[in-house]
């Protein structure tokens, strides 16, 4: 039934209703003709409109389905070398080789990351330790190419990906990566060396 009909339907019956009470109090209960003040009888309808509400329909393309192990959960940052890039369960994961800093702890590195800028020096070395850190990446982890064009300029940046970082030429190579709490890499810049 439509709301219209049902709005009619309820109207007729109680236009009816307001017809009898009517004809009730002008012929009165001996139906004699009462000379009796005029009763007005006012009637509201308010129709009861229910709807049925439509199913929302939601898509979500390209969110990584699978999860994979972070070997560097609990850091917030971490800085090396990417030796390989796998996937596990869908997810594609960085091989980081670990470097060091000169003069920084590797735990305050590992909680405040360390400035990337354009610099001549060797301010980063390899641990040689052999041992490698899987970093499964986030679904729209941001990578972020510097290249250096003089020491006393801002590097160039531009938007990358994560093919283009595992092919970075050797002297760009050392990447900062920034983790998220289930240590997955959210945010990754290279070292524009010159």
């Amino acid at each position: 039934m439509s709301i219209v009909a049902g709005a009619a339907r309820a109207y007729r019956a109680i236009a009816v209703l307001c017809l009898t009470a009517a004809v009730g109090v002008l012929s009165g209960c001996g139906g004699e003709v009462s000379s009796g003040p005029e009763t007005v009888v006012t009637v509201t309808v308010t129709p009861t409109v229910t709807a049925k509400a439509a199913t929302p329909t939601a898509t979500v393309t390209g969110t990584p389905t699978g999860t994979a192990k972070s070997d560097v959960v609990g850091r917030k940052f971490d800085l090396g070398t990417i030796v390989a890039v796998e996937k596990e369960s869908g997810v594609p994961v960085l091989v980081l080789d670990r470097w060091t800093v000169r003069g920084v702890p590797d735990s305050t590195l590992a909680e405040r990351g360390v400035p990337i800028r354009v610099h001549s020096d060797a301010p980063f070395e390899n641990q040689n330790t052999k041992v490698t850190y899987r970093i499964p990446v986030a679904h729209g982890a941001v990578f972020t190419y510097r290249h250096c064009v003089a020491l006393d300029q801002p590097p160039e940046r531009k938007a990358s990906t994560l093919n283009d970082f595992a092919h970075l030429q050797d002297s760009e190579k050392v990447v900062l990566v920034s983790l998220s709490s289930r240590g997955q890499a959210v945010e990754v810049q290279n070292d524009p060396a010159c």
